[in-house]
């Protein structure tokens, strides 16, 4: 899992946030987690939105970020980040890959430098994009494209008359088929009967 940060410009998904808050001397041992259904043999890129709205004051939010598990963001405090002002945009990335579970989750959850009567976690926005294969497709495990360029030149220019050579041979042995039959004599076509009555399905009691 691989990770990068960089600031976000002014957006509505930084507008209103998911958030865990304790109300007493305790901090809640809880993580808020998203699952999504990917595919398996792909690399997605998750971006994580992060803006402190709840916050009252720098310095109070400290808060792990976990993706499909792991630890990706460990004591993660905004306003160090972005710089000492409250409430700026910021998102990071990650790129995981697809596993044999068929989902991939992202969570927030308190750290051990979290205060209490404050916010403990917040999350404001979830992407996940879907990346190339190692094939070079988006929608199966080979492409079309990939098989091209991995058949060897050389195969390539015998492929192409053999395919002509088979083609010939049967258009030709369909011709022969048909003068055979007509030789025989032809045989009068009768039309089908279309008037059928109606036959009740739902049986007998």
């Amino acid at each position: 899992m691989e990770g990068l940060s960089r600031e976000a410009g002014p957006d509505n998904v930084y507008n209103s946030a998911r958030v865990i808050k304790s109300t007493n001397e305790s901090i809640p041992k809880i993580n808020i987690s998203w699952s999504f259904p990917v595919m398996e043999d792909y690399k997605y890129l998750v971006r994580t939105h992060f803006c402190d709205i709840a916050s009252i004051s720098l310095k109070l939010l400290y808060f792990n970020v976990y993706v499909n598990g792991y630890l990706a963001y460990k004591d993660l405090d905004l306003s160090e980040v972005v710089g000492e002002t409250l409430a700026s945009p910021f998102y990071a990335d990650f790129v995981v890959d697809g596993d044999r579970s068929g989902f991939l989750t992202v969570s927030v959850g308190p750290s051990n430098m979290s205060y209490p009567h404050c916010i403990d976690a917040i999350l404001n926005g979830v992407e996940i994009m879907k990346l190339n294969n190692s094939m070079g497709s988006l929608d199966g495990k080979v492409s079309a494209e990939s098989v091209m360029k991995s058949w060897p030149r050389g195969n390539i220019s015998v492929l192409v008359p053999l395919v002509t050579v088979v083609c010939v041979l049967l258009i030709a042995s369909m011709v022969l088929q048909r003068r055979s039959i007509g030789a025989k004599g032809s045989v009068a076509w009768s039309r089908l009967v279309t008037d059928v009555s109606e036959v009740n399905l739902k049986g007998d009691n």
